[in-house]
């Protein structure tokens, strides 16, 4: 069945699809208009960030957001042709979507969604779990570290900060195995946290590090560096300047992030 899109199910995706945030998304195997098998895991586990825009070709704000050409963008820079860090997937969602609606010659269509396009486009033949998002369009930047989604870049209001985004997912995920070669130990206490938390780092060599808070939107919204020295560091962090609410704690090493913690204001 398709799911309608209202203006007033447009507020409410904006908030469910945040709740996918840091959810892990579930492995799918699915054909592209090319004949082209891509399966999700076989792509992280490579080692390579994937975009999946979960979309319908009916929704009107999908159209829009396709029209803007954010992720042939993405994909000019971050695809084969650029980095080679980031592979993007157009999943139209709809188990009842045709080629033609595809190609733009139905009526129940909003336009055509294949000239132009240079990553895969395909057409479903199984929805995708609710993970990805409970309304259209839901685009997930998943880390292939840990296969969760880190970010919804329908979230962000220009091509700019959906770069610095994907950009930074990248420099997070390449570094999380990397961990234990430079932080031994790691705690932040109190958590959730009303004003100020201390933390706690034991490291292993001579490091400035960089601690970044994000909100689920993959915003940053506060930054600050400590030198940390061979052995136990205490480091404060202020977040009473910070909304009510779950941040992701990064702490990066030249900047590479090297230990990512949720951390809960209240």
């Amino acid at each position: 069945m398709k799911k309608i899109y209202t203006l007033l199910s447009i507020c409410f995706t904006t908030v469910f699809s945040f709740g996918q945030v840091g959810a892990v998304a579930p492995d799918f195997t699915q054909t592209d208009l090319n004949g082209t098998s891509h399966t999700l895991y076989d792509y992280l586990n490579a080692g390579k960030v994937v975009i999946v825009d979960m979309s319908a070709t009916w929704c009107g704000p999908c159209w829009g957001f396709h029209q803007a050409h954010y992720l042939e963008d993405l994909y000019t820079e971050f695809g084969p042709d650029g980095t080679n860090e980031v592979v993007i997937i157009f999943y139209e969602d709809d188990v009842n979507t045709t080629l033609a609606d595809l190609e733009g010659t139905t009526g129940g269509t909003m336009g055509d969604w294949i000239t132009g396009v240079t990553y895969p486009i395909i057409n479903a033949t199984a929805a995708l779990p609710g993970e990805y998002g409970t309304g259209y369009p839901t685009v997930s930047v998943i880390c292939p570290t840990d296969k969760k989604i880190k970010s919804n870049l329908t979230a962000f209001g220009n091509l700019a900060d959906m770069k610095a985004n994907v950009q930074g997912i990248i420099n997070d995920c390449s570094s999380l195995g990397t961990e234990e070669e430079i932080i031994s130990e790691f705690s932040i206490y109190p958590n959730p946290v009303t004003s100020v938390s201390t933390i706690n780092i034991q490291a292993v060599t001579t490091e400035l590090a960089t601690l970044n808070v994000y909100n689920l939107a993959g915003q940053l919204v506060l930054s600050t560096q400590s030198n940390l020295v061979s052995g136990t560091n205490s480091i404060k962090l202020d977040m009473s300047l910070l909304e009510t609410g779950s941040y992701i704690l990064s702490i990066d090493r030249d900047n590479t992030e090297s230990i990512v913690q949720k951390v809960n204001k209240i």
